[in-house]
């Protein structure tokens, strides 16, 4: 249940930033801003999906569980927001977040999961170089500028796409299906570089 609240709370601060992209028609303004999500998930030990999934490689099969359990606290957490907010004066803002969903939904598949897989490769960059990199500008910058990145960019996060989804009131069988494949091109997206650290690091893989 800890795991699942930290999860909610992550899910919360999501779609905190979310909506702060939403308000600004400045996309740079706004790309930068949305990284407040992340800087709050991160100080605070909250856990969200397309983190945890940067790390299955190296644990152990029932780590997994986890991963899912995250999963649905993020979805809880996002969807109740994005519900929430439609019955306050944000509801301003269910106009245009439906715009943005549809074009979410006009894509194909095969680019929706890429795009998706690319966003979990800055979110491996964030999450690992915000965990790793000692120096507190680098921390920090490690954690924006990858956000900047796949938001400037159109990749597909899995669980901002849950806000949206939700302030749009957008769920459908087909809004299941795209959220899927999202979450599944997070998922391989965010163990690639980890994969290949892993390849070459095998000294079995260095070539003498």
């Amino acid at each position: 249940m800890k795991i699942f609240f930290k999860a909610v709370f992550a899910g919360i601060a999501i779609s905190t930033g979310g909506i702060i992209y939403l308000t600004l028609e400045n996309h740079i303004v706004g790309s930068f801003l949305f990284a407040i999500g992340l800087f709050t998930i991160y100080t605070f030990g909250f856990n969200l999906y397309t983190g945890k999934v940067c790390y299955i490689l190296n644990e152990k099969p029932r780590y997994l569980l986890t991963v899912l359990v995250v999963y649905l606290g993020n979805f809880a957490g996002t969807a109740g927001c994005g519900y929430l907010f439609r019955q306050t004066k944000l509801s301003r803002l269910v106009g245009h977040t439906s715009e943005l969903v549809d074009g979410k939904l006009s894509d194909t598949l095969f680019s929706t999961f890429i795009m998706a897989t690319m966003c979990g490769m800055m979110m491996c960059i964030a999450v690992i170089g915000f965990q790793t990199i000692k120096d507190s500008v680098g921390k920090h910058l490690a954690l924006i500028l990858p956000i900047m990145v796949f938001i400037l960019s159109g990749f597909e996060h899995s669980i901002a796409d849950m806000f949206y989804f939700s302030m749009a009131d957008a769920w459908s069988s087909k809004a299941f299906l795209y959220i899927i494949i999202i979450s599944l091109g997070n998922l391989v997206g965010g163990n690639l570089i980890p994969l290949a650290l892993k390849y070459l690091d095998d000294p079995k893989n260095v070539s003498h």
